[in-house]
């Protein structure tokens, strides 16, 4: 490849991901990214030439989005309500809908003292939560260890004190009578495996499996976490899970129909789809 100017090399990175939903700006994502620039300043340089050694790697890095390979795995962060977190293979991406059911839960609790973030994965949910309550304890827990690496980078990144990850299996490593949490917040595995084939390549080959995976009926964990909860969350405690839309009324009715359950919502997204489910423990 030639030499470039800024604005020529986007044009043709954006060229080569035309196949994409918004290939312009995935092409000045990832040049913002290998230059270490904000938005802005990509448009500032636009006439700028960019050195050999730059072009190289934008070039690969292009490649490696047409691949398929998601962008977050290439710049190695993912931005979450307001924040860089580092982002990697080892933990499912998070997305804008667990935005919407993080921002929910932590609006939703008043003066919490124990938090816990079952299947916590790369730790957003969990570091943000921790950060709107540095006076309580939140705790993250998660069966794989890949997944904790990347967590404990992002509290360790932000600084969370107050935040315990443990490699566990959903609320397995609490006492189930004593009643301790003011609230639990997951977004669990709810994919059904036999759907799990048929998704977009960034997700069925860039996220792990067991991230993914919610069983055949896609809701095996989440309705072994809405039987088990209520033995740990205090009266009163806050429960929101983020599931697919098709799902939200199968758990609301199994909600309602728990009597270790009450006050069972739903609600949909900033797309408007039906999206996360809450209840509190009696």
């Amino acid at each position: 490849m030639r030499s470039l100017t800024v604005l020529e090399a986007c044009r043709w990175a954006e060229a080569e991901l035309v196949e994409l939903e918004s290939p312009r700006l995935e092409a000045e994502l990832l040049l913002c990214d290998l230059m270490n620039w904000k938005r802005h300043e990509l448009y500032l340089n636009h006439e700028c030439d960019l050195q050999e050694t730059c072009l190289g790697k934008y070039r690969k890095a292009v490649h490696r989005r047409m691949n398929r390979e998601p962008i977050q795995h290439i710049t190695k962060s993912v931005d979450f309500l307001g924040r860089s977190f580092v982002a990697g293979p080892g933990a499912l991406i998070a997305r804008p809908e667990t935005e919407y059911l993080t921002e929910l839960f932590i609006n939703e609790l008043s003066e919490p003292e124990y938090i816990l973030d079952v299947g916590t994965g790369s730790g957003v949910i969990a570091v943000s939560i921790a950060l709107a309550y540095p006076a309580a304890l939140v705790i993250g827990t998660d069966v794989s260890r890949e997944a904790l690496i990347l967590s404990r980078r992002n509290k360790e990144l932000f600084n969370a004190r107050n935040l315990v990850l443990i490699r566990a299996d959903m609320i397995k490593a609490f006492r189930q009578d004593v009643r301790i949490f003011d609230g639990i917040v997951a977004n669990l595995p709810y994919i059904p495996s036999d759907q799990i084939p048929d998704l977009e390549p960034e997700v069925r080959d860039g996220d792990p499996l067991i991230a993914l995976d919610g069983g055949d009926s896609g809701l095996e964990l989440v309705l072994s976490l809405t039987a088990s909860a209520p033995a740990v969350l205090r009266k009163g405690g806050f429960l929101a899970l983020e599931l697919d839309r098709e799902q939200v009324k199968t758990v609301s009715e199994t909600l309602e129909e728990d009597p270790l359950w009450e006050d069972v919502r739903a609600f949909s997204d900033h797309t408007g789809r039906p999206r996360v489910v809450t209840a509190r423990a009696i």
